[in-house]
């Protein structure tokens, strides 16, 4: 009888391998919008079952969940920290315009401006890395009709020349 529940229990475990492996990583989205009179939207999405265990680390002192307003505070401090925007070579300062926190998703957007009609931003998304080697980040730039795709494995600074 013990043999059968060891057979069921490595049974049981080998049929719950595959739904384990569907999640191959942590991934997230930002959206950087330059608008025709110089403001700047950046739109950070998230998966919140990537996020909310993030948060032991980003606000060690809030509780890890996504409803205590102490952890969103760190996080959008966090964000500021680990997400940088340059316009023709000025920083760009960002502020928190909204946050919205879903049951599968957490978005928060910041808002900026630059001077003039910039020809190349600069970006850098090492936001989660440090918490998740394996974590990608993939920046969208948008400009009226251009758009151009970037993606963060590392801390490097990408370049985008503006149309």
């Amino acid at each position: 009888m013990r043999s059968l529940l060891v057979i069921g229990g490595a049974m049981a475990m080998i049929s719950l391998a595959p739904q384990a492996a569907a999640h191959r990583g942590h991934d997230a989205m930002s959206v950087v919008t330059l608008l025709p009179d110089g403001a700047v939207t950046v739109s950070h999405r998230f998966e919140a079952h990537d996020l909310e265990p993030a948060l032991s680390e980003i606000a060690p002192d809030a509780q890890t969940s996504l409803d205590d307003p102490d952890a969103i505070a760190e996080l959008k401090t966090y964000l500021l920290a680990h997400f940088r925007l340059r316009a023709d070579g000025s920083d760009v300062p960002l502020t928190v315009a909204s946050v919205e926190v879903g049951v599968r998703d957490v978005r928060i957007d910041y808002a900026g401006s630059v001077k003039g009609r910039p020809k190349a931003v600069a970006v850098q998304s090492t936001i989660l890395r440090d918490i998740y080697p394996r974590q990608v980040n993939q920046v969208v730039v948008k400009r009226g009709s251009y758009v151009q795709t970037l993606r963060f494995s590392g801390d490097e600074v990408k370049t985008v020349t503006l149309p």
